[in-house]
């Protein structure tokens, strides 16, 4: 009897271990916004997920130390890959061929950055950049929408919340105005974008990707949504 008492302790001990592994306490969460709560739980919750990024992830918040240093391994992979990797303060990058490689097509770099991204800066980055850009955990479509009306941009003036999210979300759409180009690249001006680099980045890199007539790829880090799985 008292071996069976010992193993049943012994069960709801490791039955508590690990419900506190899969639940995050209160405190770790309670000042973080519900979408980035989600976007914890969808990272802590992919089978893939590195050991590096599961340490940085599990406490429910990221340091500028530790985005740092997935990045550090993120260029480290590319650079083994034959890559010069040069980071922008928005969290893009871009990749020139390394002297002595015999890398011939740009476009290579992009599959290359999605190897290399996973299990360095896959969720950590996206997290990291979209809390300090938006803590409040507003969607991107809500943001663009509250700088258009801020600079009367008419656009989508009228339109239920999803209809307006359909529209800002189609790979077609161009803003109307210059400032509503401004607002869709940069809506909350944490970037310090001016019109001049936003209508740039509007006809050029609406995709994700893009390799420029100098052969560089440049790749945009975008804020991700309250219920995507993000992976870069």
């Amino acid at each position: 009897m008292k071996t069976r008492k010992l193993v049943l302790g012994v069960v709801g001990l490791l039955v508590l271990v690990l419900s506190a592994c899969a639940n995050p306490s209160s405190s770790s969460t309670a000042t973080l916004a519900p979408m980035w709560v989600n976007q914890f739980n969808q990272a802590l919750a992919d089978p893939n997920l590195s050991d590096f990024e599961r340490q940085v992830l599990s406490d429910y918040k990221i340091t500028d130390a530790e985005y740092q240093e997935a990045k550090d391994r993120f260029v480290t992979c590319m650079t083994d890959k034959g890559w010069t990797v040069t980071y922008s303060n928005d969290g893009g990058y871009s990749t020139v061929p390394a002297l002595g490689t015999t890398h011939t097509d740009p476009g290579a770099s992009i599959l290359d950055g999605y190897a290399c991204s996973i299990g360095t800066t896959n969720w950590i980055e996206p997290i990291y950049l979209g809390i300090r850009n938006n803590p409040q955990g507003i969607t991107r479509e809500q943001q663009i929408r509250t700088c258009y009306e801020q600079h009367n941009v008419p656009d989508g003036a009228g339109l239920s919340d999803d209809e307006f999210a359909h529209l800002v979300d189609d790979v077609n759409y161009h803003a109307s105005t210059p400032e509503g180009i401004l607002c869709y690249q940069d809506p909350t001006g944490s970037l310090g974008y001016t019109i001049e680099q936003a209508e740039q980045m509007d006809a050029a890199t609406r995709s994700r990707v893009s390799v420029g007539p100098d052969g560089v790829s440049t790749v945009a880090v975008s804020t991700p949504r309250p219920t995507e799985t993000r992976h870069s």
